[in-house]
């Protein structure tokens, strides 16, 4: 895998604590071709790399999008994005990666826990583009920390997904056992986000008898 030189074109503050950088060739080439799922490891300083999921659709050519979290347990990466890296820096980062890829199926459950929304939101514009049948669910704390709201429910497959917040009525929270009750042979599950969420919905499914290749994660 080469190495690639980058420019911040943009860098945007999302929501609580969640910033987003656009990436573009520094030769304004086009940038190498991605698939949903994938992402890159970026160079943030001397001796740190970290790896992030690409979040725009894998139709583009010209960025590169990724969202960043804030952590407050942070060993420097993501301290050192939100604080050190901005628009028009250069950054060194690698040709994309997928182990977390989409596989042919007839529907598609999209599970995405705070950050994790960054590859689960690239699979539902490359579904929604492609005319898949699917569904996103994006659980967050609140509003304020829910990245992307705005780009989601502006979207063309906005009718597919369901907000969950921690603080809103208990009628709006994910009821994960009804989503999957009964396992389809046909349907195939996504799910990205706090190791928490993740052996969450893994437990859930399995439990209700999901085969093990029908389910996909990535912390």
């Amino acid at each position: 895998m080469g190495q690639l030189s980058v420019k911040v074109v943009r860098k945007i503050q999302e929501a609580v604590d969640i910033a987003s950088f656009e990436l573009a060739a520094v030769d304004g080439n086009p940038l190498p071709a991605f698939s949903a799922g994938s992402h890159i490891d970026v160079h943030v300083r001397d001796g740190i790399v970290r790896q992030y999921s690409l979040c725009n659709d894998p139709c583009e050519t010209h960025r590169y999008l990724i969202g960043v979290l804030r952590d407050p347990n942070s060993r420097g990466g993501s301290v050192a994005m939100h604080e050190g890296i901005r628009e028009g820096d250069i950054v060194e980062i690698s040709e994309p990666k997928n182990h977390f890829p989409l596989v042919p199926a007839v529907r598609a459950l999209l599970f995405a826990g705070g950050i994790g929304v960054t590859p689960i939101l690239c699979m539902a514009e490359r579904l929604a583009h492609s005319g898949a049948d699917f569904e996103m669910h994006y659980c967050t704390r609140w509003l304020e920390r829910t990245a992307f709201h705005a780009r989601i429910t502006e979207s063309s497959f906005a009718g597919r997904v369901q907000f969950h917040f921690d603080a809103g009525p208990q009628e709006q929270k994910l009821d994960l056992p009804a989503l999957i009750a009964k396992p389809e042979p046909d349907t195939h599950i996504y799910v990205c986000g706090p190791g928490g969420f993740i052996d969450h919905v893994v437990n859930t499914a399995k439990g209700l008898e999901w085969g093990s290749a029908q389910i996909h994660l990535e912390y």
